[in-house]
């Protein structure tokens, strides 16, 4: 029974998997500090934050991830962090990853991540 529901989630855990690692733990120093103020810290970290998304598709598990949910991933990682780290409407690290969520779960319900 633990592992179908294991295998039942794989698809959420690969994602929220890919989300931590991309925007938490390959997020270097650069980035993290300068991402308001450079674009080009701010667009590392956006293709650092999808790579992760893209490498976790490419593993040999049921996980699919649309081209066209590439590119949503990466603009709207783009939109969402220039609203909190340059412009400060977003103030919440917290409300921060709703939005991220918010975005992964619109890919899933549309099927483009499944």
């Amino acid at each position: 029974m633990a592992t179908s529901l294991i295998i039942g989630l794989g698809s959420p855990v690969l994602v929220l998997a890919a989300h931590f690692i991309g925007d938490f733990a390959w997020q270097t120093t650069w980035m993290g500090l300068e991402k308001g103020k450079d674009w080009n810290a701010m667009l590392a970290h956006c293709a650092t934050y999808t790579a992760a998304f893209v490498l976790f598709s490419c593993l040999p598990v049921n996980f699919f991830l649309s081209s066209a949910a590439v590119v949503v991933i990466f603009l709207t990682h783009v939109a969402i962090d220039t609203l909190k780290a340059r412009f400060g409407l977003i103030t919440s690290i917290w409300l921060d990853q709703l939005c991220h969520f918010a975005v992964l779960a619109s890919l899933f319900s549309f099927g483009m991540i499944r």
